[in-house]
């Protein structure tokens, strides 16, 4: 039979192996959970201990001109002219998703917000997450997923006398459809928490179990690597 104190080596040094992964998963689990208002994605980052990194290029967009075409990927726009492949570096590290061409104006939505390039000027019109552009007469139609529908002019200007925009969520509203239900739904809800406290606490529960990761980390290693005192055996 094993003794305790076998028994308690083994469960002692498996956590102290554990120590640095568990602070790390706490750590990011809570900026994870706040990513909401940190916007991490946004942040750009060099690290003296990294070498340059190539991502693959993921197709999500593509709209042809006359003289060359636009490609939206998960990493910003590429345009291609011939042979001549150029990259928009006001761009780079943005997840393109939708592109639409209005004459030599390019709209482009992304996860960091809708651009308008002109020429080789790019500007910013909204700074939020945006899923879709369309155009209607002289103005934009914007899918901003959760925030619904946004109306535009062509230089980001909110509309708000239409109630085009409006009448569209109303009747979405009316219609809604029961998600199905499948195992591989289940077990992502219960990892995220959102079958336990809902989607709308999603963000706090996974900022919760982060921080009380990080406690239990901190105080395990105190428990490992504290002096222990007391009176020696004679």
């Amino acid at each position: 039979m094993f003794t305790y104190k076998q028994i308690r080596a083994w469960h002692k040094w498996p956590g102290i192996l554990f120590l640095f992964p568990a602070f790390l998963i706490s750590i990011t689990a809570i900026l994870l959970a706040l990513d909401g208002f940190l916007h991490m994605d946004r942040v750009k980052i060099n690290l003296p201990f990294t070498t340059d990194t190539y991502s693959e290029i993921e197709i999500k967009s593509m709209v042809v001109a006359a003289d060359r075409q636009y490609i939206g990927s998960k990493n910003g726009l590429f345009i291609i002219e011939g042979i001549r492949v150029s990259f928009v570096p006001e761009l780079a590290g943005n997840d393109v998703r939708s592109l639409l061409l209005v004459n030599d104006t390019l709209y482009i939505s992304s996860k960091q917000g809708l651009w308008r390039l002109a020429g080789s000027t790019i500007v910013r019109l909204i700074d939020q997450d945006v899923f879709h552009v369309s155009q209607l007469n002289n103005q934009l139609l914007v899918s901003a997923g959760k925030k619904g529908i946004i109306q535009l002019d062509r230089n980001g200007k909110e509309v708000k006398s239409n109630p085009l925009a409006g009448d569209i969520i109303s009747k979405l509203d009316g219609s809604k459809q029961k998600q199905p239900q499948t195992l591989h739904k289940l077990v992502i809800d219960l990892h995220t928490g959102e079958a336990i406290v809902g989607k709308t606490l999603v963000p706090y529960w996974i900022a919760f179990s982060g921080i009380q990761m990080l406690l239990l980390t901190l105080t395990g290693c105190w428990f490992a690597f504290r002096k222990k005192t007391g009176a020696k055996k004679l």
